[in-house]
């Protein structure tokens, strides 16, 4: 199903406003949307899928930088991040992940990026369902 959503991060000043493929079973959650980034020549598809058994959470993105990163609560992950000068690795530690319910219509994941030993930088991600 199609759904308006608000896109939040701590990367970015104002939210992105745009619409989405929703779909959403016993299983999975996914969530995927299409997002043009200043520079960028074309648009970077996003797909959000969260396995509500394991409670782990995916982000893919494709276009000109592509990366996959998985957020759970249970470990630290690792993800890659692919541009056009070469890959970057980075560590991800999952802090929570609060899934849509009735008494909110958002999704939020809270993480730190970890470049290196020394560096973190905190993220607080959010989809938020616009009626």
């Amino acid at each position: 199903m199609r759904r308006d959503i608000e896109i939040r991060t701590s990367a970015y000043d104002k939210p992105y406003l745009t619409s989405c493929i929703f779909e959403d079973n016993s299983d999975v959650m996914k969530i995927k949307w299409k997002q043009k980034h200043e520079g960028d020549t074309g648009e970077t598809v996003y797909d959000l899928s969260m396995d509500k058994a394991s409670g782990v959470a995916t982000i893919k993105r494709t276009g000109e930088i592509r990366s996959v990163l998985k957020f759970d609560t249970a470990g630290k992950t690792m993800g890659v991040f692919r541009t056009p000068y070469g890959e970057i690795t980075i560590a991800v530690e999952t802090h929570y992940i609060n899934m849509p319910s009735v008494l909110s219509e958002v999704f939020e994941i809270s993480y730190d990026i970890c470049h290196d030993k020394e560096q973190k930088e905190r993220n607080l991600f959010s989809v938020k369902f616009v009626r």
